[in-house]
């Protein structure tokens, strides 16, 4: 089992190995100064606690990935309201802009479902409302945002392309606080109550009406009533204590739970079938950590989480229903010792997934089966990195060691009814991958750095999707007896540089990517899904990414913000699609790039602006159709040969401050999302009436906004 593709080669790991006590024996003979090692031990426990951003961080930064600031977050569009912490990642270098309705994270070439999104420790399937104008997090609550795009330190796993680290605050507010967000399309309410000296309480809660009155009113103006028909809503829930037991132990415990659900019936010709569609994540955590000493940290948390997707077509008859449920303890030491920075630790995971269920009425034409499986796994891994800190030098080398089985109740369906059954709690099918992790960064001088990373990552879960646009409607297929886990290896370079004291920020970055075991449905078709062995049916292929990322930034002055973007290319190959031949993927785009601006006019006056502009992305779709008898027949050429028109938006916003009142503040927000209405392609479809012919779901949509501080 160890030859197979997925797992890591010996001699490599013997190479890895040698790196690590290689300059683990270097730095240990290094002698520092006892106020060198002081100052550095300083640094490292300050990044377990909250602190402002340096204005070199960007230079500076390690393995740890970009620690976003919440306060630069409240400075940029607020778009539909709210500055979005999770948008915002959305416009900076190396995540791509998907089109019309794409929610999610598309990062270097990868898809949705290859990025690791963890708020307080909670996995979270899907992370935003209503198509992606709003995220799943609550902007009072988010304290901070870790986001790595390259060389994932060894602690995170799980994921191919990127971690997104959430966290609320740990600290115990002084005071009661209120904070409030009321709108045209949803409202919020946060409150944080202090019980006691060390405990306090939180709670926050939000809510759309976006059909009372933004889509009422965008029909009286003249929006495209195939549009306003729709349905939309949402609304989240978050509920959390911070118990502060003494100077050393910290424990804290989160509840999260989110709903959207969405009915369509027609957009522009392309028949929906009156479908509704329901999905909802659901989560809970606890976490303790206790410092041992200043140099000795541990932490442990236990979390649940839980995804329902539920999609009827009402008037086709039939619906499916895909669901994932996971439960996950981890625990992990902090270790400070001279010029290291290790940590190590174990993680385990017992996961349910029911990857799809059909229900068909019997005069319907679609034939599913009362027979099916839940695929149950188990992973545990063990994690180990060491950073080392030298003056101009840091390197993290870590390695991650995954065994996962999947595991009965599971019913192996075969020809001629020959069906071999797997009783609960047996093991199905074993898998074991090794990841090595690099990172090496570099200080030129006190304005400029070099970074390189490689790593090799291994993802157990994957998300097939079943319709292209923005919805969670994909089904859950983690690793079986049929499907192997994806993986990856990830190379990355790039130069950094500030300006003028750091008030310019610059970046080059450079990478390439391989994936194996990429899935696809058979043509496309995810009717396919409602077969009693899709295991069996679902393609395994390879994919492949490469590109440059460019970005500049200005953090001080009146007028801040940055300009973003990538060339990138994106790759898929499978030996049953395009006759064996590399095929561009659905989400590539050629060229990405975003523009944000914030204008500071004074105390009370803000203005902001974010311009998107990507390049189409692929499809396959037939080049010519003739009739043979009754049958209509379709010729296609190389596959997603067909390029979409290019996806541009342009989104405004101004707030006014008004002047405080003792405790109390407030401000007005006035924004427009697609301010020139531009029809950005949203779906196509093919008929031999009308033949080729797009449809667009966003409108320009205006938002007026109250949000207040008490």
């Amino acid at each position: 089992m160890f030859s197979e593709k997925i797992f890591y080669n010996k001699k490599h790991l013997y190479i890895l190995v040698f790196v690590l006590f290689y300059f683990w024996g270097l730095s240990a003979a290094t002698i520092e100064s006892d106020t060198a090692i002081s100052q550095s031990k300083t640094v490292q426990l300050n990044s377990v606690t909250i602190s402002s951003k340096l204005k070199d961080a960007n230079i500076k930064s390690g393995s740890t990935g970009i620690s976003i600031d919440i306060d630069d977050i409240k400075l940029l569009p607020k778009i539909i309201g709210d500055a979005d912490p999770f948008k915002a990642l959305q416009y900076i270098s190396g995540v791509s802009q998907t089109g019309e309705a794409k929610s999610g994270l598309f990062v270097r070439g990868g898809n949705n479902d290859q990025n690791l999104i963890l708020f307080n420790g909670i996995q979270i399937q899907n992370p935003t409302h209503i198509l992606g104008l709003f995220s799943s997090f609550n902007p009072e609550l988010t304290e901070q945002i870790t986001f790595i795009k390259a060389g994932m330190p060894a602690e995170y796993g799980g994921c191919l392309s990127s971690v997104l680290d959430i966290s609320t605050s740990l600290n115990i507010p002084e005071k009661f606080t209120l904070d409030g967000s009321i709108g045209l399309i949803s409202s919020r309410f946060t409150i944080k109550v202090p019980i006691a000296k060390k405990i306090s309480f939180y709670a926050a809660a939000r809510s759309s009406y976006i059909n009372l009155i933004i889509m009422p009113f965008l029909e009286k103006i003249g929006i495209d009533k195939d549009i306003t028909s729709n349905k939309y809503g949402f609304y989240d829930i978050n509920a959390g204590f911070n118990y502060k037991v003494n100077s050393k132990n910290t424990v804290s415990g989160h509840f999260y739970f989110n709903t959207d659900y969405l009915k369509m019936v027609n957009i522009r010709n392309l028949y929906l079938g009156n479908s509704k569609m329901q999905w909802s994540n659901l989560g809970f955590s606890l976490q303790h950590t206790s410092a041992f000493s200043d140099s000795f940290l541990f932490h442990q948390q236990f979390s649940l989480s839980n995804f329902n997707m539920d999609l009827k077509w009402a008037d086709l008859l039939i619906g499916t229903t895909s669901k994932y449920n996971s439960t996950v303890y981890k625990a992990d030491f902090t270790n400070l010792y001279r010029l290291h920075n290790f940590k190590y630790g174990v993680e385990c995971s017992y996961n349910m997934s029911f990857p799809n269920f059909l229900e068909a009425a019997a005069v319907s034409n679609v034939q599913g089966s009362s027979e099916y499986n839940s695929i149950y796994s188990a992973l545990t891994s063990l994690f180990f990195r060491d950073e080392i800190n030298f003056k101009k030098l840091q390197i993290n080398v870590g390695i991650r060691a995954n065994v996962y089985f999947h595991l009965g109740d599971y019913t192996d369906y075969r020809e001629g009814n020959n069906n071999v059954y797997y009783k609960k709690g047996k093991i199905v099918k074993p898998y074991f991958g090794v990841e090595p992790r690099l990172f090496i960064r570099y200080l030129l001088n006190n304005v400029s750095s070099v970074k390189f990373s490689a790593s090799r990552n291994i993802q157990f879960l994957n998300q097939i999707p079943t319709i292209n646009f923005g919805i969670p409607a994909d089904f859950q297929m983690p690793a079986s007896l049929y499907v192997k886990p994806q993986a990856s290896w990830h190379f990355s370079g790039g130069y950094f540089h500030n300006f003028k004291n750091n008030m310019w920020e610059t970046s080059v970055e450079a990478y390439y990517k391989n994936m194996e075991n990429q899935l696809e449905m058979p043509n496309g078709d995810f009717m396919e899904i409602f077969t009693k062995n899709v295991e069996q049916t679902v393609l395994s292929g390879r994919g492949y990414a490469y590109g440059l990322e460019l970005s500049v930034k200005k953090t001080e002055g009146k007028i801040t913000g940055w300009l973003s973007y990538n060339l990138s290319w994106t790759w898929r190959q499978f030996r049953e699609i395009n006759n064996g031949k590399p095929f561009l993927a659905n989400n590539d785009r050629r060229h990405n790039a975003s523009l944000i601006l914030v204008y500071k006019l004074n105390e009370h006056w803000d203005f902001s602006a974010v311009f998107i502009y990507a390049t189409g992305s692929k499809m396959n779709l037939p080049l010519s159709w003739y009739v043979l008898g009754e049958k209509l027949m379709l010729e296609y050429g190389d596959y997603n040969a067909f390029e979409l028109p290019a996806y541009h938006r342009l989104d405004l916003s101004v707030n006014y401050k008004f002047k405080s009142f003792r405790r109390f503040s407030s401000e007005l927000n006035l924004s427009v999302y697609n301010v020139y209405n531009r029809k950005n392609p949203f779906q196509v479809y093919y008929n031999t009436t009308d033949g080729f012919g797009m449809s667009y779901l966003l409108p320009i949509i205006p938002y007026l906004s109250y949000t207040f501080h008490f």
